[in-house]
């Protein structure tokens, strides 16, 4: 197993961004991903970043609402159709105070409010199961808890955990099984975990594998892509929940994928993250690449 990913993504740099000019929501550059999907709509991307929400489309990137919503979101991700939900710290233009706690979003981003855990919790991690989109688990590093929500955010049960190999807040990754929410997978420096009784206990599955992200595809199906170290290295493609992998021949060196996107629409779409802050397109399920951005600035 590789060491130090841990520390490395814990000591990032916070980001900069750079607006091309001072009168538009236009930018150029980026630096420090918090969390990415498609857009439900179109073929736009959403990224999540430290100094608001960004959407990347053919017109170009743009920050999403206005400065006061426009904050440090972490664990982002889409609920559905509208709906986004997110954690994290307040922008400097806000009234809210630190931590936001659980937001939620209604407007596709353009406005934001706090439904749960309001100044109580820092989601870094929120993952919503693929089969059942109202059950969510977080993972808070501010007191490193696992949390447990079974109607969509609203409300949050903290689950007592035992068998991880460090706090809970050095897990990398988390997903859910799409059709048996209570089994969950996690990925650490250690190796891969699994747990089938909601994150109670928790069993070491890999002691030469795991991964820095996952994402399940289909609400049917046990199909997941994860970004795997250790014994293999690069993007993966399960199609029954972590026993076996295909390799999806993509791999970058000196860094990580942390968020991976599949389009609602188009299965042979897919979006990557990585701890540079690059961005990856494949339109053909990984036979061919597109570097969207790299270390933040983008290429196209």
């Amino acid at each position: 197993m590789k060491k130090g990913l841990i520390v490395s993504i814990l000591t990032l740099s916070f980001f900069v961004m750079s607006a091309c000019s001072s009168d538009t929501s236009q930018v150029d550059s980026f630096m420090h991903i918090h969390g990415l999907e498609y857009s439900q709509h179109d073929e736009s991307i959403f990224v999540a970043t430290h100094n608001g929400l960004l959407n990347i489309n053919e017109s170009g990137w743009e920050l999403v609402g206005e400065p006061e919503h426009q904050h440090d979101f972490m664990g982002y991700t889409i609920k559905d159709e509208n709906v986004m939900i997110s954690s994290g710290h307040p922008s400097i233009r806000s009234d809210y105070v630190d931590p936001l706690g659980v937001i939620i979003s209604h407007d596709s981003g353009e406005t934001w409010e706090p439904i749960a855990l309001y100044e109580e919790v820092d989601f870094h991690l929120l993952h919503v199961n693929e089969g059942n989109r109202e059950k969510m688990y977080g993972i808070d590093v501010y007191n490193s808890n696992l949390y447990r929500s079974e109607n969509g955010g609203h409300d949050w049960k903290m689950v007592d955990t035992d068998g991880l190999p460090g706090p809970v807040a050095s897990v990398l990754s988390l997903t859910s099984h799409p059709q048996s929410p209570d089994y969950l997978l996690a990925g650490t420096e250690t190796g891969l975990y699994e747990s089938s009784d909601g994150g109670q206990t928790w069993a070491l599955k890999e002691n030469n594998l795991s991964a820095s992200s996952f994402q399940t595809l289909d609400s049917d199906s046990e199909e997941l892509v994860a970004y795997l170290f250790g014994e293999k290295e690069g993007l993966y493609l399960s199609e029954d929940f972590g026993e076996t992998w295909a390799s999806l021949n993509f791999k970058i060196d000196d860094d990580y994928i942390m968020y991976i996107s599949n389009h609602p629409a188009d299965d042979q779409k897919l979006v990557l993250g990585s701890m540079n802050q690059s961005i990856y397109e494949t339109n053909d399920f990984g036979r061919s690449w597109e570097l969207l951005a790299e270390e933040g600035k983008r290429k196209n």
